[in-house]
């Protein structure tokens, strides 16, 4: 794909100061390149960024307000944009792990199962590599390149690196410590899946200990501060005059400003959350 011209300097330049971009899209399961990847973050961004420009240019023709909103808009659109578009391999990766992390445990013992019931590795692998979401996707690829003649500690080792959970990195990296030292898969890995289990419980309890004062503060910052602050305007604007009126931009700009708020909260809740299978 051809790139443009100030847009690839301005890529090329940003390069040396990203060294982890590349394992972060390799994460992400992401095929583009660091520099693909911030040509496309740029272009999306300055696209999105001039229409909010024009938008707010032309609320200031139509509203008679001062010419500076533009500007304030393209700077402030751009750097939130450009954030967001340059944060999507992030997301990529918290919901990768979600995925992961959602079903490793019973990807993991039945594994256990069937390790102890006398059936192969390799088996057990490729039993697991089906009917456990984004677990089986990962073990389906390992399966793949063992079956293209690659070793499978090697192979484990090498997908432990590239995983964003690190459950699945520490069951990988203790089914490759077992096949190298010849000790009982089974055991070691059942020590190691317990030990998860016992770590994702406790998080759900930090969860539900954090729940409480994330609901106050969603309640004084979105219900209790607004519906105050209004009450408190239009007491104050009764004493100083009858004939003072609030534009009705303004009052739709407060509106969409306490949505985002509120939006953001419930986002930020619900992507704290930890998802895991036993929790529904």
């Amino acid at each position: 794909m051809k790139r443009l011209a100030v847009i690839s300097n301005v890529s090329d330049a940003m390069i040396p100061y990203l060294p982890g971009l590349g394992r972060r899209l390799a994460m992400a399961d992401d095929s583009r390149s660091p520099n693909e990847f911030i040509d496309w973050a740029l272009v999306m961004s300055l696209s999105l960024t001039l229409l909010t420009t024009l938008l707010a240019a032309l609320i200031s023709v139509i509203y008679g307000i001062s010419m500076a909103l533009p500007i304030v808009a393209f700077l402030v659109a751009f750097t939130l944009f450009f954030y967001y578009f340059f944060s999507y391999p992030e997301l990529r990766i918290m919901q990768k792990r979600k995925d992961i992390d959602n079903e490793i445990i019973f990807a993991a013992k039945h594994i256990i199962v069937e390790i102890s019931s006398g059936v192969p590795l390799f088996d057990a692998l490729v039993g697991a590599s089906n009917g456990y979401g984004k677990v089986s996707d990962e073990i389906r690829a390992i399966m793949q390149r063992v079956s293209f003649g690659e070793p499978l500690t090697h192979v484990l080792r090498d997908t432990a690196e590239k995983t964003p959970s690190p459950s699945f990195r520490r069951i990988l990296v203790q089914i490759a410590n077992s096949v190298v030292s010849v000790a009982d898969v089974a055991k070691s890995l059942k020590a190691t899946v317990d030990q998860i289990s016992k770590e994702q419980v406790l998080e759900v309890k930090e969860y539900g200990q954090k729940l409480n004062p994330m609901i106050m503060f969603y309640l004084m910052i979105a219900v209790i501060f607004p519906s105050l602050g209004m009450v408190f305007m239009m007491i104050l604007l009764s004493f100083v005059g009858k004939n003072i009126q609030i534009p009705l931009i303004y009052m739709v700009l407060i509106a969409l400003l306490l949505g985002m708020v509120q939006y953001m909260f419930l986002a930020f809740v619900k992507s704290s959350r930890p998802r895991y299978a036993f929790l529904g």
